[in-house]
């Protein structure tokens, strides 16, 4: 028979094992919850920013519109005191080929007003202005457009295309995509502000 070199563990420091290891647990359990807590909240907050696809918010002040240049030369002008109507998009987006025909149907109501004015703007570069005018005379656009115009689109947060904003006469973002009513109602409402 051989003697155990170990002596037995007294009572009192099993509890004090069992006092150390029950604190662990409750201090790893107590941080698991904050992070996944935290996890969570952050996917939430994510989730509405991926959700929200306006881009720069109504109430906002819309940025200076600028491009490197204009398709066929038609700048749009003097936009002070107008009601601006801009689009962002680009040929090679699918959801813009989509969306376009809607485009030129609300453009259609308010083309013989010199107080509405359509802007499309693609952060396309100059050579891409073939395909910019095959897309614009493939759907019979013929409001200004814009191309290079990164700088404005990064200042509308545009993050997704197509996107699209209703400036007031007052340069103030009255409507997006993410707005309850439609575009032509906010075309309409920015009309009758005085």
């Amino acid at each position: 028979m051989t003697a155990n070199s170990n002596p037995p563990a007294s009572p009192s420091s099993s509890t004090g094992n069992f006092t150390v290891v029950f604190l662990l647990v409750v201090v790893f359990a107590g941080a698991f919850y904050y992070f996944a807590q935290t996890s969570v909240d952050e996917g939430k907050n994510l989730l509405e920013t991926r959700s929200s696809r306006g881009g720069l918010a109504v109430g906002n002040t819309a940025p200076e519109i600028k491009a490197a240049g204009w398709i066929d030369g038609k700048d749009p002008g003097i936009l002070a005191g107008k009601v601006l109507v801009v689009e962002a998009w680009a040929t090679w987006c699918l959801p813009c080929r989509e969306k376009a025909p809607e485009m030129v149907e609300t453009w259609q109501k308010y083309a013989d007003r010199d107080d509405v004015i359509f802007i499309g703007l693609t952060t396309e570069t100059e050579g891409s202005v073939p395909a910019i005018k095959s897309f614009l005379d493939e759907f019979n656009i013929s409001w200004p457009n814009g191309y290079g115009a990164t700088e404005t689109l990064v200042a509308f947060r545009a993050n997704y295309i197509p996107s699209a904003w209703v400036i007031d006469k007052k340069g103030k973002i009255i409507w997006t995509f993410d707005s309850d009513e439609g575009m032509s109602e906010a075309i309409e409402k920015a009309l009758s502000q005085k």
